[in-house]
């Protein structure tokens, strides 16, 4: 029984040496930073019944078009979107998608120093044929590193997440879910590792750290906290990371704002 005990404890030390791994400063000005962004890179959730994400380009130079939107439909929140995969409980991989040119729906990204405060950003982006209430739909989260030691390391700070148009701010250790790999990225309430889980809403995509799951399940909500959201779909941000470079910074979106065009030391 003494050693029932202790091993815990262990194990508690372990995970709390792991927390918030420092990356290097050189992680971020190589190959556009990267390492950095695998070493940070989100994982996704979506509920069922959502327009699931697409990719926003083919791979071959091509952009993703968009579909109308279904106004606070339920019957028609999922209609031109791709199909989801069948559910098999909480953390059904979203992936292999019929009429998607990648295995894994890409996460677009890049990196940005921030003179100012003397800051590293990365924006994670992810691409939906439509929100409830438009053509085309841009989500996503910029998450902000600062350096303990002049310079050498920085570690996340804080993430800001795009919420229909406001880019509400919370400290890196405030995310209710991170985890750090592959050997704990089903867990959940672990809080200060190295990778979020954010959830986005089920009508509006807005992008959150919690889940909400109190009401509005079929119906629009009222503001964007009241989204509903759960942890039915998730995909990992890390297995497809591609730069907003492939993204043409000309491309009309309508509503939607392209990460290509995006400020991240503003957002």
């Amino acid at each position: 029984m003494g050693f029932s005990k202790v091993v815990p404890l262990l194990l508690l030390a372990a995970k709390s040496a792991l927390a918030n791994t420092p990356i290097a400063a050189s992680d971020f000005s190589q190959n556009g930073g990267l390492a950095a962004a695998q070493a940070a890179a989100p994982m996704w959730y979506m509920a069922s019944g959502t327009c699931m994400p697409s990719a926003a380009e083919d791979g071959e130079g091509n952009q993703t078009n968009g579909v109308d939107a279904d106004n606070c439909n339920i019957n028609a929140l999922a209609h031109g979107c791709p199909q989801q995969p069948t559910w098999q409980g909480a953390n059904t991989f979203y992936g292999n998608v019929a009429g998607e040119p990648f295995g894994t729906i890409p996460t677009y990204w890049k990196a940005g120093y921030c003179s100012g405060d003397s800051s590293w950003r990365i924006i994670y982006y992810v691409y939906f044929k439509k929100d409830t209430g438009h053509k085309s739909d841009w989500e996503g989260i910029v998450i902000k590193f600062t350096s303990p030691d002049g310079g050498n390391t920085y570690v996340r700070d804080s993430v800001n997440m795009e919420q229909d148009g406001n880019h509400p701010s919370i400290s890196w250790s405030d995310v209710n879910d991170t985890f750090q790999g592959d050997d704990d990225w089903e867990a959940f309430s672990q809080k200060n590792l190295d990778h979020g889980k954010f959830y986005f809403g089920k009508f509006h995509h807005s992008v959150h750290q919690d889940w909400y799951t109190a009401a509005f399940k079929n119906t629009c909500p009222p503001t964007s906290g009241d989204d509903y959201r759960n942890s039915d779909y998730q995909f990992w941000a890390y297995n497809n990371l591609r730069p907003t470079s492939v993204l043409n910074p000309s491309w009309d979106w309508g509503k939607a704002g392209s990460p290509a065009n995006i400020d991240v030391c503003s957002f």
